[in-house]
């Protein structure tokens, strides 16, 4: 399942008014949908296409991060 066009566009406009919002809006849609929101055990088994910046949880990923 995937967020529907109301969600992406609450989602856009959130992130226009800041992170603080933006964190509050995902919190709010992860309640009404949290299907269409990885977890722990969906991201182990996901391929990035870059290496993930951080230690997300991941099976693999495609094209190495230079620094």
């Amino acid at each position: 399942m995937t967020l529907n066009y109301d969600q992406k566009r609450a989602l856009i406009l959130a992130s226009k008014h800041g992170i603080d919002y933006l964190d509050t809006m995902i919190h709010h849609l992860k309640a009404e949908s949290p299907e269409a929101f990885h977890t722990e055990r969906t991201l182990r088994k996901r391929r990035f296409h870059h290496q993930p910046a951080t230690d997300t949880p991941h099976r693999s990923f495609v094209v190495h991060r230079h620094a």
